[in-house]
């Protein structure tokens, strides 16, 4: 009874907060939107502004404010760029080094006071403007990877600006010869050499167009303050707590013709008058939300997982019964385990890590996630021309004794290092210190102990950790890495010699791979880079620079009154579309019996 009354009085709280937020700040009611779409993903949002978005949260919710060049079609799988605030995709020459581009001639910023409380058109020199800021210096953009060593001149640009104290602008308006303003509609981007997936940058959040206007006028507090021309203006943030955006009726005309709703399909888009996004750091707190109605969609986690979902991957009936839908979706990220290539133990040892990987028992750890992971054979995700559904690894299993003999070829036979007469002794670092590190530690621990290694499990603050991986003082390390774009060469990277130190964490070098990657980068899609592609996927399975450990699954409950939500690798892509029926969710709220945990049970 007691963790009833705590739930309960969590509950309360929680959804006295909520109520609280739909009153002005100072103190009158205002009257709700027609259409309103409430979500929550408990991340913390640091940020609104796109050069300073750096973590996943940020850039997520950006666009719901700001509008990108190119963007994603919501619906078409394998995923097709499409203009956004481009009257047509960019015309590129042969070589992939120009970009010529159009911008549409309907583009607004949001109405502000920067702007003496009217709007402005979106120009040509605004988009300059956004992407030499990734280049300044003095804002520090983690973003500064999109077009370091791309765009011509922005070597020169970034010298001057930080020469410059904050506050002077004046380094915007020297003249940077790969970003060219034609006229007010029109731009060039020339390229120092040939790449055929720049127009991938064109459509990431942090290469979303802001205003040099707004950002002159509210200098450091510009995160605070965004004005973009996205389909959404910010009405309200508490920070930590909640976002609410406000629909902005000036919004390029632009309509969603596969809106579940036909009604919808004429409507210009963005489709919600208001969305609500709560930043709800209780797990218990955003999930008993979500069943009383509060809540249009939910994320499940480990703890949510253990009551909801059976075994099997099914709900429960009653859940069923309230119309829930369980939404599965593979991250489009890659969890692995990677080996210090700098390693004298392991490095240069092709046998001692096929052991390791073999003593690898994956099957133990996805049971203990809750099937949040499933097995990754490769390098690559589903999704990106490369990947070949059949695939199959040979070192990827669970086999013992496999690994023994593996691991007798490495010169270490039953687990002892002939040098010292002991069992080998490994270290593996992880990236946290929580129960969940600790238990993923000391999984690892007993499979190399299986085999006779002795593993040392190190738990360290995130930078700790880099700071380790940096200093090569790591041998084995868990991480992950999360696609930027939906192209094989942005996995493929991470192995690349020339990336060592950097995004190549494990510094795996071989002249080989080195050659087949320096030759995708020029190449367009087509069959010949696929067949490239997989071989180089090839050679990283025979090399095993890594353990390639799984994906992440996300698992989400829906209800249906929240339409358009389609499962989609790039959340920032969809909240334009998203809308909700206020009447089906009033009446079923109001139908609402409260559930009690057995009844929330699958099994």
């Amino acid at each position: 009874m007691k963790l009833f009354r705590k739930t309960a009085l969590i509950v309360a709280a929680a959804a006295a907060v909520l109520a609280a937020v739909f009153f002005l700040r100072g103190g009158g009611a205002f009257a709700a939107p027609e259409v309103v779409v409430y979500t929550s993903d408990g991340e913390r949002v640091k940020t609104l502004d796109p050069a300073l978005a750096s973590d996943l949260a940020s850039s997520n919710i950006v666009t719901a404010v700001f509008d990108a060049l190119l963007q994603y079609d919501y619906v078409e799988r394998p995923y097709r760029l499409k203009p956004s605030m481009l009257a047509k995709m960019p015309e590129v020459s042969d070589d992939f080094k120009t970009y010529v581009c159009t911008l549409r001639d309907d583009l607004l910023f949001h109405a502000n006071r920067c702007f003496a409380g009217g709007s402005r058109r979106v120009t040509s020199r605004d988009v300059v403007f956004s992407l030499l800021r990734l280049a300044d210096v003095r804002l520090h953009s983690s973003a500064y990877w999109l077009v370091r060593g791309k765009i011509a001149g922005l070597d020169e640009f970034r010298e001057a600006s930080a020469k410059l104290p904050s506050g002077d602008w004046s380094c915007y308006d020297l003249p940077v010869s790969g970003l060219e303003v034609v006229d007010d509609r029109t731009f060039i981007i020339r390229l120092t050499r040939s790449d055929p997936r720049f127009v991938y940058m064109l459509a990431m959040p942090n290469c979303a167009v802001v205003s040099r206007r707004a950002v002159e006028y509210y200098g450091e507090s510009f995160a605070e303050n965004p004005v973009g021309s996205g389909p959404f203006f910010l009405y309200d943030w508490q920070r930590d707590h909640h976002l609410i955006f406000d629909r902005y009726p000036e919004f390029r005309e632009e309509y969603f013709t596969a809106a579940e709703n036909p009604g919808d399909r004429v409507r210009r888009l963005p489709l919600a008058d208001r969305l609500v996004c709560y930043s709800i750091r209780q797990s218990l707190s955003s999930w008993m939300l979500f069943l009383q109605g509060k809540l249009d969609i939910s994320r499940l986690d480990k703890d949510n997982l253990d009551v909801v979902l059976s075994p099997r991957g099914t709900v429960s009936p009653a859940l069923l019964k309230r119309g829930i839908e369980l939404l599965r979706q593979p991250g489009f990220e890659i969890q692995y385990i990677g080996y210090n290539f700098d390693d004298p133990v392991l490095g240069k040892n092709i046998a001692l890590r096929r052991a390791v990987n073999l003593a690898f028992n994956l099957n133990s750890r996805i049971a203990h996630s809750n099937l949040q992971m499933e097995p990754a054979p490769g390098p690559l995700p589903p999704g990106v021309a490369g990947f070949d559904p059949a695939m199959r690894n040979p070192y990827n299993r669970y086999d013992v004794a496999a690994a023994k003999r593996e691991l007798a070829l490495a010169g270490y036979k039953d687990g002892i290092d002939p040098a010292t007469g002991k069992p080998l002794k490994l270290s593996f670092d992880l990236n946290g210190n929580s129960p969940l590190h600790r238990q993923l530690g000391e999984m690892m621990a007993a499979d190399l102990g299986a085999i006779g290694i002795d593993l040392e499990v190190c738990l360290n603050n995130s930078p700790r950790f880099f700071q380790k991986i940096r200093q090569g003082e790591t041998q084995l390390f868990r991480l992950s890495w999360a696609g930027d774009y939906p192209d094989a060469e942005n996995f493929l990277q991470l192995f690349y010699s020339g990336n060592a130190g950097g995004c190549n964490r494990v510094n795996f070098r071989d002249p080989e791979f080195d050659a087949m990657f320096e030759r995708c980068l020029a190449m367009a899609d087509s069959p010949e880079r696929t067949a490239l592609y997989r071989a180089m996927v090839a050679l990283l399975q025979e090399k095993q620079p890594w353990i390639f450990e799984s994906y992440p699954i996300r698992f989400r409950l829906k209800y249906p009154w929240l339409r358009n939500y389609l499962q989609c690798d790039f959340d920032f892509v969809r909240w334009k579309y998203l809308t909700a029926d206020p009447e089906m969710r009033t009446e079923m709220v109001e139908k609402f019996a409260p559930l009690s945990f057995s009844e929330l049970n699958a099994d």
